[in-house]
């Protein structure tokens, strides 16, 4: 069946379903089933249906059956699963995508299954096989193929985890009993359950959810920190799906534990900062290297050719750090100090380049944890020793896995010399962060709060970093906002808490995240004018100017002596069209800080908008006087000096428009309105010209035109030329839009179009 038929299909089973049609979305999904012959889904789906025909002949007869509604929400769930099965079934025919090609190898070997395959790497790794790898040396061949052979048995376990779906109850138990054995090594549970994750959010399976709460509260503290991230990550990808009553039990257990809301808000807010990475990487790449770059010419110029400068130099010599506080240089740093201190990524974009290697073409490697039993590291002829150096990286808290397995191959081709020098800066700056930690009052839930950053890190590079990153449903595309998860927000809906994400997302103009936390925090919180007004601002960000006047009316109540509110208030009517509640909302505001320029301004604009030109002459009048270097009042005093007929007046300010700022098209088409309300035709001919030939031209356009008429009211020529049509038609539309103006001065509305025409003709 064609991809864009099925979806359709599919989107009305889910409509369907949400409207508990249960019966047509059976007869909907059996089309979809007799449409790929997928017998096997069928007969699953025949037994569903019985089973909601039993339910139904129950209800009609009028027994009491307090499971009823939980039955048909599960009957539901059914469907839209069995609907996943088909999709994948129809997709899995041509799609090219890792995903089905691992898919159709799978279905090509069908012994290669996820128990056998557990089973046959648990007797690997058993106490014997071992002993054996130890006895054989790291030095020996042996070891390393060995080695090799074992990781390409994890690679094939993790690719099975990842594409089988749905897990059935033999698979779930062989993961379950596998992964929580004890003999595993923990690079390989981590892995393992990264696959989980990564499968978890192709489509959606309980059991996959089930087995992560097991190995969150089962297994070691990495364990437990990648299975929350692949729980709280897969729960909010599937946040409007049906939690079976035996995943909501456990669940509900996981919840119970101490440990649970301080990992799951640590977790949120490694989550949340994710949104600010590309910020952050961006800033680095564009402002701080190219002023880095330009002031390296003065360093070399200060500096002999064999004298070289540390970091401490720079801070001991007054002119070096005089040179990176006039470049603005040193202001940089110290925010990406401050960025780092909180736990801002500021090393995504450092390493993003190093993530060519042919180790991370292979999707496993993006996911097992850095350890120094890798067959890349052993210490065989050509590897530049990197065995040595990987066990130095272990430790090296402040880089994630993913990170330290890109340095490690960066430095297999360096030079030994200049090696030396990075692993030495490695060192020092691994000394600096182990006496941090140490000094921390707080140790153990620091060293947690370490893990779960780490691999939310390990998680988000491979989105944003592998190859064929644009096969998977990205998970921090959209961002993962936990209080649009139904069995999350009892667990983050408290005020102090929700503020602080609240406060992360609007700090850093993600409105719509914001706006989503702030009307949490509005339902369980006391009302604030501070909350209305926030929410406001995001809502006039998002372009939702009626919602967010009844924000800011609402913080007007609580706080009726707020200027800025009253700021907002007076911008939202008027671009309402309220101009009344404008200038009443300007009024007040006048009260509370008289002689703003910007106040004065919008006051003018509600007058001339309700007609009230001498009013608004008057508001025009005084922010000039207020502020008269900017000249922004010029424009509209000049215009409502023309509507209130103060023609002399109004001439006077257009003319110093003309002169002492650039000119624009609507200038000219004013001042031709000017003349033409004083019977000056001809002069009002020669601007409306000027009108037209300053308007911005089409790409390619020779010529500047605002110089070019410019120079031709000095001179009088008649800079005609080659007049763009588009020009010519925005110049009747502003004639048109200005038609009652221009009554208002007295001119005739059957001149207009004649003057229009004389222009043309004198253009052509």
């Amino acid at each position: 069946m064609k991809k864009d038929l099925f979806a359709d299909i599919k989107d009305n089973v889910k409509k369907c379903v949400s409207q508990s049609r249960l019966r047509e979305a059976f007869s909907l999904a059996r089309t979809l089933s007799e449409g790929n012959m997928a017998w096997e889904i069928s007969d699953t789906l025949d037994e569903a249906e019985q089973s909601y025909r039993r339910l139904l002949s129950y209800a009609v007869s009028g027994a009491e059956d307090p499971a009823r509604d939980e039955m048909t929400a599960e009957i539901g769930e059914t469907i839209l699963t069995i609907t996943d099965r088909l999709e994948r079934n129809n997709t899995a025919k041509e799609e090219p995508t890792l995903y089905y090609n691992n898919l159709r190898y799978l279905r090509a070997n069908p012994a290669e299954n996820i128990p056998s395959l557990l089973d046959k790497y648990l007797k690997d790794c058993s106490e014997k096989s071992l002993l054996d790898l130890v006895a054989s040396g790291t030095h020996s061949t042996g070891f390393h193929a060995a080695t090799s052979e074992r990781e390409l048995l994890e690679r094939k376990i993790f690719n099975l985890l990842w594409i089988t779906f749905p897990l059935s109850r033999g698979d779930a138990e062989a993961i379950g009993s596998t992964l929580g054995s004890k003999v595993l090594p923990d690079h390989a549970v981590v892995l393992f359950t990264w696959a989980l994750a990564l499968g978890g959010l192709e489509f959606y399976d309980a059991r996959r959810l089930e087995l992560l709460c097991n190995l969150y509260t089962g297994g070691s503290q990495q364990v437990s920190a990648v299975a929350l991230i692949g729980l709280l990550t897969v729960m909010h990808r599937w946040r409007d799906r049906l939690m079976p009553r035996r995943l909501r039990d456990r669940f509900a257990s996981v919840r119970e534990l101490p440990i649970w809301l301080p990992d799951l808000r640590a977790a949120y807010m490694e989550l949340t900062r994710t949104r600010d990475t590309d910020r952050i990487s961006a800033k680095i790449r564009d402002e701080i290297v190219p002023e880095m770059m330009k002031l390296r010419p003065e360093f070399e110029r200060k500096l002999s050719p064999s004298e070289t400068v540390t970091p401490e130099d720079m801070e001991e010599n007054p002119e070096w750090q005089e040179m990176l506080d006039k470049s603005g240089l040193a202001d940089r740093l110290k925010e990406m100090g401050e960025i780092q201190e909180e736990g801002g990524d500021i090393m995504m974009g450092t390493f993003s380049h190093l993530k060519q290697f042919p180790f991370f073409n292979e999707i496993a490697n993006w996911f097992v944890p850095f350890h120094c039993d890798r067959s890349e590291f052993a210490d065989i002829p050509g590897n530049g020793g990197l065995s040595k150096i990987a066990g130095m990286f272990e430790p090296l808290h402040f880089l994630c896995d993913s990170d330290k397995y890109s340095l490690l191959m960066s430095l297999a081709h360096v030079p030994a010399a200049q090696r030396d020098i990075v692993m030495g800066q490695l060192n020092a700056q691994a000394d600096q962060f182990n006496e941090l930690r140490a000094a921390s009052l707080d140790l153990p839930a620091d060293s947690r709060r370490d893990l779960i950053r780490r691999q939310v890190q390990n998680f988000y590079r491979f989105f944003r970093l592998f190859r064929r990153k644009g096969e998977f449903y990205n998970p921090f595309g959209e961002g993962v906002n936990l209080v649009a998860v139904p069995a999350l927000v009892e667990d983050v809906k408290e005020p102090e808490l929700l503020t602080l994400f609240a406060e992360f997302y609007f700090s850093h103009q993600y409105w719509q995240e914001a706006l989503d936390v702030f009307e949490i925090i509005d339902s369980i919180a006391a009302p604030s004018a501070a909350v209305y007004q926030k929410m406001g601002h995001c809502l006039m960000k998002l372009g939702r100017t009626s919602a967010a006047l009844s924000c800011f009316e609402k913080a007007d109540m609580l706080d009726n002596r707020s200027a800025w509110t009253l700021g907002r208030l007076a911008k939202c009517h008027a671009m309402l069209g309220n101009h009344s509640s404008a200038l009443a909302a300007c009024e007040r505001l006048e009260e509370l800080r008289p002689d703003q320029p910007s106040n004065s301004m919008a006051m003018g604009r509600a007058h001339l908008a309700l007609g009230h030109h001498t009013e608004a002459v008057n508001s025009f009048y005084k922010a000039f006087y207020l502020d008269e270097e900017s000249g922004k009042a010029l424009r509209p005093l000049a215009w409502s000096l023309l509507m209130d007929k103060q023609f002399d007046q109004s001439r006077k300010y257009y003319e110093r428009v003309l002169t002492d700022f650039d000119p624009k098209p609507e200038d000219f088409l004013n001042m031709g309105h000017l003349s033409l309300a004083t019977g000056r035709f001809a002069e009002a001919q020669n601007f409306y010209r000027l009108s037209i030939l300053s308007r911005p031209r089409p790409a390619g356009s020779s010529g500047n035109p605002v110089i070019d008429t410019a120079k031709a009211a000095v001179s009088g020529a008649n800079a005609s030329g080659d007049v763009p049509r588009a020009s010519i038609e925005s110049f009747i539309a502003d004639m048109k839009a200005d038609a009652p103006a221009l009554s208002h001065l007295g001119v005739a509305p059957s001149l207009i179009p004649l003057i229009t025409d004389a222009l043309l003709y004198s253009l052509s």
